[in-house]
């Protein structure tokens, strides 16, 4: 009996997921409650994991990763790598692979990947490079940087939690150091002197339009007396509404959200998230325009 529950439930959760009708943490204290109810768990069994130091590492993990997107520091950073590369494509490979190698060596590399992407992506054009040419590499660094340190990915930190749960020694923060820097290296050295051919050179535009990255681009006017006014782009707290502010647009130039960059009346903001959410944030701007809706 208690196998038919946890397999319907399974089922069950799995269909919530597709349908993205009800947050994914919604669903996970709705499928813990159920398995509490019909006793399939007792209410320690089903709490445990909060305790857990796995939780709490991860959980630490995912509010650095918050701070270093909403401050800027990751938009600052591609900044700081396009200006290395001095416009050679190779070099800014490089040093791509290596910074997203080295974050993802103290963060979870999904997270990573994921803050890292519009970053990538401004680098792109102001590189006039198709960004295929930098995605599949950025995505590749994280994974391999993730093999370097015991935090690196959740796997590792799972590992090391069932390994102190059986009775052995848990892994160290840096015991998987030495052999995760040379599957590092070769990783990177892979991509750039083979990898990078094999890449996609897709022009300008193409992704957006295969895959519909532009439903989820809109672009914003500050109402003259916008509460977001005098505040610094990185400060209006955007993610409870699902968007991020990519750029700023005043008196025909363009700004990248940097830390002291304060928002002023018919700022034009080019924001990050679903069309659908307008509605929700409509009363802080005279007129939004959406670039492009889904059908």
């Amino acid at each position: 009996m208690e196998i038919a529950i946890v397999l319907s439930l399974l089922i069950a959760a799995i269909v919530l997921f597709a349908m993205e009708k009800f947050s994914v943490d919604v669903v996970t204290l709705l499928l813990i409650s159920t398995l509490v109810l019909t006793g399939v768990l007792t209410p320690a069994e089903a709490f445990a994991g909060f305790s857990s130091d796995i939780i709490i590492i991860l959980g630490s993990i995912f509010v650095i990763g918050g701070a270093l997107r909403e401050t800027g520091v990751l938009d600052f950073a591609g900044r700081v790598v396009f200006k290395l590369a001095g416009g050679s494509s190779k070099r800014l490979l490089l040093l791509l692979m290596g910074s997203a190698s080295a974050l993802s060596a103290f963060m979870n590399n999904t997270t990573v990947t994921a803050m890292l992407l519009p970053a990538v992506g401004g680098v792109a054009r102001r590189a006039r490079i198709s960004p295929s040419k930098l995605l599949i590499p950025l995505a590749y660094a994280s994974i391999l940087g993730g093999t370097c340190t015991l935090i690196g990915t959740s796997t590792n930190v799972a590992v090391s939690g069932y390994l102190a749960r059986s009775g052995h020694q848990p892994l160290g923060l840096f015991e998987l150091t030495p052999i995760g820097l040379i599957i590092c290296a070769i990783g990177i050295a892979y991509m750039f002197f083979i990898g990078q051919r094999l890449l996609p050179d897709h022009p300008e535009g193409s992704l957006t339009a295969d895959y519909g990255i532009r439903e989820y681009l809109c672009e914003v006017t500050v109402l003259p007396h916008s509460p977001l006014i005098g505040q610094k782009s990185t400060e209006w707290d955007l993610s409870e509404h699902d968007f991020r502010i990519l750029k700023v647009l005043r008196s025909g130039k363009e700004y990248p959200p940097e830390s002291d960059l304060r928002l002023q009346p018919e700022d034009a903001l080019l924001i990050e998230g679903k069309v659908e959410n307008l509605v929700k944030i409509k009363r802080f701007f005279e007129v939004f325009r959406v670039i492009s809706r889904r059908d």
